[in-house]
């Protein structure tokens, strides 16, 4: 039930209960009043009459009912019982004491009074009419003369005449008296009752429309709040800035230390959104650790006004808190859009917003920025590339490129990468940072990782056809493949099918993919490629992630060092951190690939520290197959790149 129909209804339910009681009050009264009046109409006029007989069976019987009208059920049917006793006990009574002299005035008129308050206006009309024609009934049975002559003396009737005037004006006035009261009672019951209903609703209402952590709105508020905004901006000329903030690195906290520290940093940070803005804006959180902020802005605020805004409110988030007693730094992205047009919606403002979050966050974060229509451009554009990904990944345009391992001291190729490629309609090869976003949105990385296995394996199967001295072939597995229940049984069964064995492969497993506990699948896949005799290794070693904690979590083979670390290695602190990185591997007993080798100096010192297979440009860039077999027929003949000489000459050793 809505909170509007509860404020009808309890309050409709309320007024029916104290109608009942009201009711019962006044039957009683009439009762009582009925009964005195008989006792002085006695004892003025003593003799016995059927009217006075008729008038206390009325009496008796509306005493009657003063309880059975508090039952619901019955209600109705005693108030139209007391209406009709009413009139007949005084139409009767009058009958047989003198016609329209007798008892007409103390009884029947009270019955319009009883059915306009206890039955409605219905049977107010129908009692009232009723009366009238029973007293010109009465009135025309006596001019007839079918009622009998009144068997009291004169003197008799003035004084019963004097006392039932004065009984009516009585019944009358205590009958109003009372009812008014007892309204006003009622009256005061509801407006409490109404006061304590509109605090609660407005509770309600509040919890509806508000978050309940933080203090600020909730989704439901800020709908509210937007649709009101919106409408009022546009008789007004005002601008509606809506403000989508992200906060950076709050997951790492709420993992680390737990909800509680979480909580407050949640309320530090919308404390801080609703102190900086003024009292018109409105804040809500929408998210986990998402917030949006509505403002009213001048119809000639520029966007490089409310980026200033933004930005100073980024600058604030990222101040250190304390939080539970513990010391904590977040960040914020923010991305914004503005009401600039007559047809903007709730739905293109957060849309609008939510673009230029997205651009902040894949720019690297910490940053604020307006909605631009190039945006949607380049969104429509994506939009158009994921179809087209779906076709790709469907119609067998995926395809492998392939790079080679050499040994740093001979030269020799010790093994090449497949590295996954789409081919485009066009025949252009798509990078991976091109497509890999794209299809780890579509989720449907673990589908790109087995084609370029598959792709990867008939290359070497190609390649030794063809003479090539290939030891193996490594491929990359992405976490969405490693926690497939059957990876491990899927390589094997492709292995098997093109006459190769476990050692023919060796799977490089992405730094990024962080190991949250033992019983990750990714682990269980891990331990079960190294069971059934295939190497494993680990990528992108040094590029800023988990990395000692993932060594300590996983058995591998080996380790591939980042070309991050590789670029500034002639850094003297960079060499340093590769020179510890080769020891601590060399220590655990791993294999060391080096990649993103390009120079002879890299190349140089990459050998004095006693690295032993690198991999870069700088030996091969990745070829696709034909042009492979090509290059490694003339490795180290005549045709080899100058550069290819540059290095191992630098190295001090002959050209392999």
């Amino acid at each position: 039930m809505s909170i509007a129909t509860l404020q009808d209804e309890v309050p409709r339910q309320l007024r029916f209960a104290e109608q009942r009681r009201l009711l019962s009050r006044v039957a009683m009264s009439i009762s009582l009043i009925l009964t005195l009046y008989l006792c002085i109409i006695s004892i003025v006029m003593p003799l016995i009459t059927v009217g006075k007989i008729i008038a206390a069976l009325a009496a008796i019987s509306i005493g009657s009912l003063s309880w059975l009208c508090r039952y619901e059920k019955l209600y109705t049917m005693s108030a139209a019982y007391i209406v009709a006793m009413t009139i007949i006990g005084g139409f009767v009574a009058s009958l047989s004491n003198g016609g329209a002299g007798g008892f007409v005035a103390p009884i029947m008129i009270t019955a319009p009074v009883v059915a306009a308050v206890f039955i409605g206006a219905r049977a107010t009309v129908f009692t009232a009419t009723v009366v009238v024609f029973a007293i010109f009934s009465l009135w025309f049975l006596n001019k007839s003369g079918f009622v009998s002559p009144s068997p009291y003396s004169e003197a008799s009737l003035e004084i019963a005449a004097i006392v039932m005037l004065s009984a009516s004006t009585a019944i009358c006035a205590a009958g109003v008296g009372y009812f008014a009261h007892a309204m006003q009672s009622q009256i005061r019951a509801l407006r409490q009752f109404q006061d304590r209903l509109m605090q609660v609703s407005g509770q309600l209402d509040h919890s509806a429309h508000h978050d309940s952590l933080t203090g600020v709105a909730n989704r439901q508020g800020l709908q509210r709040h937007l649709e009101q905004a919106l409408a009022s901006s546009r008789r007004e000329e005002e601008l509606i800035c809506l403000i989508h903030v992200d906060l950076d690195e709050f997951k790492s906290i709420n993992d680390t230390y737990g909800h509680p520290v979480g909580d407050e940093v949640l309320k530090h940070a919308a404390r801080i959104m609703t102190d900086t803005f003024d009292e018109g804006a409105l804040v809500a959180r929408v998210g986990g650790d998402e917030f949006v902020i509505v403002t009213r802005e001048q119809k000639d605020t520029g966007c490089a006004q409310i980026e200033e805004k933004c930005t100073h409110l980024i600058s604030l988030i990222k101040a250190p808190m304390i939080a539970n007693g513990v010391e904590c730094q977040i960040g914020a992205s923010i991305g914004f859009a503005t009401s600039n047009r007559d047809d903007d919606t709730i739905d293109s403002l957060m849309t609008d917003a939510d673009l230029a979050l997205y651009e902040v966050k894949r720019d690297g974060r910490g940053q604020a920025r307006g909605f631009t229509s190039s945006m949607r451009a380049k969104l429509e554009r994506d939009v158009i590339f994921k179809d087209k990904m779906k076709t790709w990944l469907t119609d067998d345009s995926v395809c492998c490129v392939i790079q080679p391992q050499v040994d740093l001291s001979t030269g020799k190729v010790t093994g090449v990468e497949g590295l996954g490629r789409i081919r485009s309609a066009s025949g252009k090869l798509l990078m991976p940072a091109q497509i890999l976003p794209v299809i780890k949105e579509m989720g449907r990385l673990a589908e790109f990782d087995f084609k370029v296995m598959q792709k990867s394996f008939d290359a070497l199967v190609s390649l030794r056809a063809a003479g090539a001295d290939i030891p193996y072939v490594s491929i990359n597995a992405s976490s969405h493949s490693l926690r497939s229940a059957d990876y491990v049984l899927r390589v094997r069964e492709e292995l098997r099918n093109r006459g190769l064995s476990t050692d023919d492969v060796l799977v490089e497993v992405l730094e990024s993919t962080l190991i949250e506990s033992q019983n990750d699948a990714a682990v269980t896949s891990i331990n079960r490629l190294r069971e059934a005799g295939i190497k494993t290794i680990m990528d992108d070693f040094g590029s800023g992630h988990a990395t000692i904690s993932n060594l300590m979590k996983l058995e591998l083979d080996g380790l591939k060092i980042d070309r991050s670390l590789i670029r500034d290695i002639e850094s003297y602190k960079t060499q340093h951190v590769v020179k510890a990185v080769h020891g601590l591997a060399t220590s655990l007993n791993l294999t060391v690939i080096v990649e993103g080798v390009e120079t002879a100096q890299q190349f140089a010192i990459l050998r004095s520290i006693g690295c032993e297979t690198i991999q870069g440009f700088g030996i091969c860039k990745p070829l696709e197959l034909a042009d492979f077999e090509d290059w490694i027929k003339s490795y180290g003949a005549s045709n080899v790149s100058h550069l290819q000489h540059q290095l191992f000459r630098a190295a001090g050793a002959p050209t392999p």
